[in-house]
């Protein structure tokens, strides 16, 4: 089964009526770099999020992870064709491709034993950056010991109010226990870790790098701003086709 690497956030099938909400638009850059430094052009993208819900609008498809219901649904517009279902149908049915389970085979969730994942620390460094506008300042995360993330957080403003710190880490725990590779430990001790739960609630992170065997990526905002946004924008077209997450990804015929 060929399934893309599971993406951030996900698309929410919510109904029609198109109601303004307020929340938030945020504009970003990603950028990925090989383990030689060899970068790739930066990606952009856009963040929606309102009452809870998050909406990633990326060239490749868009996400829509509603983390106060536990839906998530992928969007791909080349194909008008999506998936949608639970957090925990996603996680079972990514772990079953990547462990390659015959067809048919009914896909279960993956179990965590947090008594092996490695040990999570957050050190407040002395760097500081104006970024996307606001003064942030450096945060290292470390797995084990080990450099894992740097987050250049900024204490200006937060979005708790929109998107909830328990509600958003229960989504990132849920999607995370289907990673595979070797972050997969690191991201299931981070979104488990009291210290990183403190760091989410105090701010918003303007900068986050991720470092792991196949190199790094990053995300930096570009702006932040104040929205009503509407129902409609997590919506996918009345026209899409339902597909499965093999389908979905599978090279065109």
């Amino acid at each position: 089964m060929r399934v893309k690497r599971a993406l951030v956030a996900g698309l929410v099938v919510l109904g029609a009526v198109s109601v303004a909400q307020a929340g938030w638009v945020i504009e970003e850059n990603t950028v990925y770099t090989k383990p030689n430094g060899e970068a790739r052009p930066a990606e952009p993208a856009t963040m929606r999020i309102s009452e809870g819900r998050i909406r990633l609008s990326q060239p490749s498809a868009i996400t829509v992870q509603d983390c106060v219901k536990g839906n998530f649904t992928i969007y791909v517009p080349d194909r008008n064709s999506y998936w949608s279902g639970t957090l925990d149908q996603y996680a079972a049915q990514i772990a079953a491709a990547g462990a390659g389970k015959e067809k048919g085979a009914k896909p279960s969730v993956p179990k965590v034993d947090v008594s092996t994942l490695p040990k999570i620390e957050v050190k407040k460094t002395d760097d500081t950056a104006k970024i996307g506008g606001y003064d942030t300042v450096k945060y290292d995360i470390l797995s084990d010991g080990m450099k894992f993330q740097e987050i250049w957080m900024t204490k200006a403003f937060n979005i708790n109010d929109d998107l909830k710190p328990d509600n958003y880490l229960e989504c990132q725990r849920k999607m995370s226990v289907a990673m595979q590779g070797n972050a997969a430990g690191a991201f299931n001790a981070l979104y488990r870790s009291p210290e990183y739960k403190e760091l989410v609630a105090s701010g918003f992170p303007m900068k986050t790098v991720v470092y792991h065997s196949a190199g790094s990526y990053t995300r930096e905002v570009r702006s932040v701003s104040r929205a009503d946004v509407p129902d409609s924008d997590f919506t996918i077209p009345a026209s899409a086709h339902k597909k499965s997450l093999n389908d979905l990804f599978a090279p065109p015929q």
